[in-house]
C-alpha cells in the first residue's frame, strides 16, 4: 500500500501540469487568434474608408491588389460633370 501513494502523487501531479499547460495552450491561441481577427478587422475598415475617400472626390482612382487592378469611379458623380474620361484607353464603367 505504501508503494501506491507515491505513484498516485506523481499521477496527480502529472496530471496538474499537463492540465495547466493545456490551459496556458488554449488561452495564448484565443489571444493569437483575437490579436489576428482585430487586425484584421482594422485593415478593412482602414481599406473601405480609403476607397470610400477617394471616391468622394469624383475622380478616376485605382485599386490593386498583387498583379491585378481596375479602375473605379464614383457612380453618383456621373451627373455632376466634373468626373473625369478613363485613361489610357480603359474602358469605362456603366
Amino acid at each position: 500500500m505504501k508503494t501506491e501513494r507515491p505513484v498516485l502523487k506523481i499521477v496527480i501531479i502529472v496530471w496538474v501540469i499537463f492540465s495547466v499547460l493545456y490551459v496556458v495552450y488554449t488561452q495564448y491561441q484565443f489571444l493569437v487568434n483575437y490579436v489576428g481577427q482585430n487586425a484584421y478587422q482594422k485593415g478593412l475598415t482602414d481599406a473601405v474608408a480609403q476607397v470610400i475617400q477617394q471616391a468622394q472626390q469624383c475622380k478616376e482612382f485605382p485599386v490593386t491588389i498583387g498583379n491585378q487592378g481596375v479602375n473605379l469611379i464614383n457612380t453618383a458623380c456621373n451627373g455632376q460633370g466634373n468626373a473625369q474620361k478613363p485613361a489610357n484607353g480603359s474602358p469605362a464603367t456603366k
